[in-house]
């Protein structure tokens, strides 16, 4: 029995930005030198999607994008011994401080950057965010949004102070509650997802999720190749404004190792917290 993964990333400048601050990693983290064509086997093996939205002007935002993304891989391959939750833990603690040393060392100070990560374990996905960037799952035709925003608008939205389409339009969307490299310590969100055959997952930054709707990003998950996806959502970020940089990555699960989803099962069922933004 196998599980597989049909996966593709892709990353633009958009229409408006003179840089590309955002960064990205699909790396197999039990042998990060393979590379991937069409479906690939990943039985016995962790497997790791990333996105990061660095900010900080002046470059500074590239460099802390790329520096997230290679400190998590590093860490994560360093504690490949660790539970998915911890290993995914440690690689944040270590993103950073690798960032806030930089930013001292470099004079780049003020530089940060969002992540969310995906580590696809078995048949379990474990989600660990901070900042913005989302992750999304499509199953049999639903929709589900696996993170939740940690910025101003969100928890307005959710003290009730404002409806979620006033948020979508605010000017304040952009302004995030945590980013790493910012504060000496502080606690990625996590999540755990039972994957089921057929799901389709989606990280993204917020210069594709400010700009295409719900149904739009279920109609570009649900096409049959990722990298025909990935270049779709791009396409259509750009058709809308194209205003900040804008990435994707796009995986579909399958494999007859992955569960089918049961009659009636709810996405619900299959998805635990195992931390709220904001406690420990």
């Amino acid at each position: 029995m196998s599980s597989c993964l049909k996966v593709a990333g892709r990353t633009d400048v958009g229409l408006t930005r003179q840089q590309n601050e955002d960064a990205f990693t699909i790396v197999d983290l039990t042998d990060p030198s393979r590379t991937w064509s069409g479906e690939v086997d990943i039985t016995g093996h962790r497997v790791l999607l990333a996105v990061s939205d660095g900010m900080g002007g002046h470059q500074a935002g590239e460099v802390a994008s790329a520096m997230v993304i290679a400190t998590v891989v590093k860490s994560l391959v360093a504690n490949a011994a660790e539970t998915p939750d911890r290993a995914l833990e440690l690689a944040v603690r270590d993103a950073n401080q690798a960032v806030r040393t930089a930013a001292e060392s470099q004079d780049k100070h003020g530089m940060g950057a969002t992540l969310t990560a995906i580590m696809i374990d078995g048949n379990d996905a474990w989600i660990a965010e901070v900042g913005d960037s989302r992750a999304y799952l499509l199953r049999n035709g639903q929709l589900r949004q696996l993170t939740r925003d940690q910025s101003l608008v969100q928890m307005l939205v959710d003290a009730g102070a404002l409806t979620a389409e006033e948020a979508r339009n605010s000017p304040r969307k952009n302004v995030i509650l945590q980013a790493i490299g910012t504060a000496p310590q502080l606690t990625a969100a996590m999540v755990r997802l039972l994957l089921r055959r057929g799901d389709r997952l989606l990280i993204c930054c917020d210069g594709l999720s400010n700009e295409l709707s719900d149904p739009e990003l279920a109609e570009i998950m649900g096409e049959p190749d990722p990298a025909r996806a990935t270049e779709h959502a791009i396409a259509a970020a750009n058709e809308h404004g194209g205003h900040d940089n804008i990435t994707a990555i796009i995986a579909h699960i399958a494999g007859d190792a992955i569960p089918v989803a049961a009659t009636g099962e709810h996405i619900t069922a299959t998805f635990r917290v195992v931390r709220d933004f904001g406690k420990t």
